[in-house]
């Protein structure tokens, strides 16, 4: 009996493993991605005094050197680092590059190879020659590492310099300043934890040689590019401030037209999901030419409006609405498409950028795993309504009539799929949804059928204080409309609404959920009870009260017992 090691691959198995290396990468700036990620995390874990990168790219020359003054490499495991899915960085907790897929794709992409790092272990100088002709070769040749290694480093950090194989490769078509654009908000250089309070120390001294030997330089620090960057503070607009604002007094809609016409609003803050803080920087523009005058205020060029051919012209990079992602304040360079719901014609004015740090994304950094996903989308979700509900009225600008269209054949598709209402006292054909309209407009509809008798409406919404102003026989009442009584709590612990000051809250259904709530804030609900012997004070068709010590009740109508035939 013989013993064969059958996990041992061959050339061809390594060849067909890189390709599929090769293969799932597809984005112009991957390239870079992959090499500025490697020296961020080398700089994280490494934790210098001050990070500094130096970044080089050569278009005549098609060279791309990077190095840095991070931890370096051992000079005995850059054997292993250098074999198809071998890494360094596995169990590292601040570094996302753990699949050992990343220093492969830009060896195999490259005619040329050369790493050169020292570390505390000691230093090394590692060359590859011809491995993008050596994967799509049939010859059974080996692949040849040269390794140089010594005992002693005078400097710790590594730098890496490759010349890329491809002749036309595009990264060596873009602009000085398109390509600072792109580093700060595609790869790793641009590092997301300033955002929220928690900066790399780190800087890129980048030099720039173009096709035509003319060399540019900048030094920049390492921070992703905010699209509020090139605008002047009188521009733009906290969320946060302007709800407190709103908060302080009885504003009218002019005046909150004044505060927020032709501004540009932002929020950021962080949610708890799934055991772990996400954190989000969203952004809302009253207009979607508000994207390309932000682009030209950070040096993106665009052809003149009179151009024959625009859209060959057109900046391959710039600022526009999105969902980006990062992890652990480094960013990832993957988006997540952002499917429009409510509102869709406003989508192209949103932009998010969302911080996880468990993400999760595939090889060649095209999509976030599924899960993930939905998740983060629900944040994103969850922003965007809070801009169309808060501010956009304010804002000024329109929307987009084809995105608008075909959203309203999905949201049709979607109620369609809702449970039927079945009532003969009521023309709405589904029930109610969590939408506070529907009861709204449910309750009017049963004015109109004399089920509440002696009710006179007043006027709705006045001053945005309370939803109905009316009279029932003598008495005047403050009725808000809500799907679910935990709506109406919600808008107790904001103080937006005062319990004291509301007499009738119209719902769909009191539910457990809103009994066992009512009972944490020290609320009660009771079922109204009718006297022969004395007049009713309440209000018709009410079946709950909420009651708070002394104060006098809210009375509850559910609209589910009213007109729910089922």
């Amino acid at each position: 009996m013989s013993k064969v090691e059958f996990l041992k691959p061959d050339t061809e198995e390594i060849r067909h493993q890189i390709q599929g290396i090769l293969d799932s990468y597809s984005h112009e700036w991957d390239l870079l991605s992959e090499l500025t990620q490697n020296a961020i995390d080398a700089i994280r874990e490494g934790n210098p005094v001050k990070g500094h990168i130096e970044l080089a790219i050569n278009a005549a020359a098609r060279q791309i050197s990077v190095s840095d003054n991070g931890t370096g490499i051992d000079p005995n495991e850059v054997e292993k680092l250098l074999r198809p899915f071998g890494t360094n960085k596995p169990g590292k907790p601040n570094q996302i590059g753990e699949k050992g897929v990343g220093i492969k794709f830009v060896i195999f992409s490259s005619s040329s190879f050369r790493l050169e790092s020292g570390s505390a272990k000691g230093a090394c100088v590692a060359t590859i020659q011809g491995a993008s002709a050596w994967v799509q070769s049939k010859s059974d040749d080996q692949l040849i590492l040269d390794l140089e290694k010594t005992a002693k480093s005078e400097e710790i950090g590594t730098r890496v310099e490759i010349s890329v194989s491809d002749q036309a490769h595009p990264i060596f078509d873009y602009s000085f300043e398109e390509l600072i654009f792109l580093l700060r908000v595609k790869t790793a250089i641009g590092d997301t934890g300033f955002i929220w309070d928690t900066p790399l120390n780190a800087d890129v001294s980048f030099v720039y040689t173009d096709k035509g030997g003319n060399q540019f330089s900048s030094v920049f620090d390492c921070e992703y590019l905010l699209p509020t960057e090139p605008t002047k503070s009188s521009d733009t607009e906290d969320l946060d401030n302007f709800k407190e604002w709103v908060a302080e007094q009885d504003r009218s809609d002019q005046e909150k037209r004044r505060k927020l016409m032709n501004k540009i609003v932002w929020t950021k803050g962080k949610s708890q999901k799934a055991g772990r803080e996400i954190r989000y920087w969203s952004f809302f523009v009253p207009r979607r030419e508000y994207w390309r005058k932000l682009s030209q205020g950070m040096g993106v060029v665009f052809p003149p409006d009179d151009a024959t051919s625009p859209a060959e012209n057109e900046p391959r990079v710039q600022f526009a609405g999105g969902f980006e992602t990062s992890t652990k304040g480094m960013l990832t360079g993957v988006s997540i498409e952002l499917k429009p719901r409510g509102s869709a014609g406003y989508v192209p004015n949103f932009f998010i950028i969302v911080d996880d740090p468990t993400l999760n994304f595939d090889i060649g950094r095209k999509s976030v795993h599924g899960r993930q996903q939905a998740m983060l989308r629900e944040i994103a979700y969850d922003n965007f309504r809070e801009f169309i509900n808060i501010t956009r009225r304010y804002m000024g600008g329109d929307i987009d009539p084809e995105i608008a269209q075909w959203d309203r054949d999905q949201v049709f598709e979607e109620i369609d799929g809702l449970p039927d209402l079945n009532s003969k006292k009521s023309r709405f054909a589904k029930r109610p949804n969590s939408q506070e309209a529907t009861v709204a407009a449910m309750f009017f509809e049963q004015i109109g059928r004399g089920e509440f008798k002696d009710v006179k409406p007043l006027i709705s919404g006045y001053k945005e204080r309370y939803d109905l102003y009316a009279k029932w026989k003598t008495r005047r009442l403050v009725i808000e409309f809500k799907f679910d009584l935990a709506g109406l709590f919600g808008d107790f612990t904001d103080e937006r609404k005062m319990f004291n000051e509301i007499n009738v809250v119209v719902i769909w259904e009191v539910t457990e959920a809103d009994r066992i709530q009512a009972m944490r804030r020290g609320l009660g609900v009771e079922a109204v009870q009718e006297s022969t012997l004395t007049d009713y004070q309440g209000f018709p068709g009410a079946s709950q009260r909420l009651t708070l010590g002394d104060a006098n009740p809210v009375y509850v109508v559910e609209l589910k017992r009213l007109i729910d035939a089922s």
